[in-house]
């Protein structure tokens, strides 16, 4: 099966490879091995063309540095973490930066083909539009994330 990404905090898998967050931990608590609680989590797939996930497949949650060491998509789960993006936005956000599909490509995606040959798109262009601010604010927040860790290591070394 496919596994799950946390941005920072822990997650659960969406569409193959995916991930949720709980912004460094906030909002979880402890569960005991062996026990069970069911979490709502929104989650993105960082795997364009994977299978969406299926609820009777187990799947791991694991550390998204696990999966990318792309300091903007680990901002990215970060921020859909936090709870407060378009889960929608935040989708085409990441394939834009998991698997380099472009603006162009997103918007003319096709979600749904109907029996009489219409088609519907997978994003809206506002949702397209959006994640590219996703991604603009998360190309930021690397920046600033690893020049503070630049000032941190030049610290202790001195």
């Amino acid at each position: 099966g496919g596994m799950g990404m946390g941005g920072g905090g822990m997650g659960m898998g969406g569409g193959g490879m995916g991930m949720g967050g709980g912004g460094g931990m906030g909002g979880f608590q402890n569960i005991e091995p062996g026990r069970v609680r069911k979490v709502k989590v929104t989650t993105v797939c960082l795997e364009h063309g994977k299978k969406d996930p299926n609820p009777r497949i187990k799947y791991d949650i694991v550390p998204i540095e696990n999966f990318t060491r792309n300091a903007q998509v680990i901002e990215l789960c970060r921020m859909i973490g936090s709870g407060k993006l378009d889960q929608m936005s935040a989708q085409a956000a990441a394939w834009h930066l998991t698997d380099k599909l472009s603006w162009q490509q997103l918007v003319q995606k096709i979600g749904a083909t109907h029996l009489n040959g219409s088609s519907e798109r997978y994003f809206h262009p506002n949702q397209v539009a959006m994640g590219m601010r996703y991604v603009q604010i998360a190309q930021q927040r690397a920046k600033l994330r690893s020049e503070a860790q630049g000032k941190e290591e030049s610290l202790s070394n001195q």
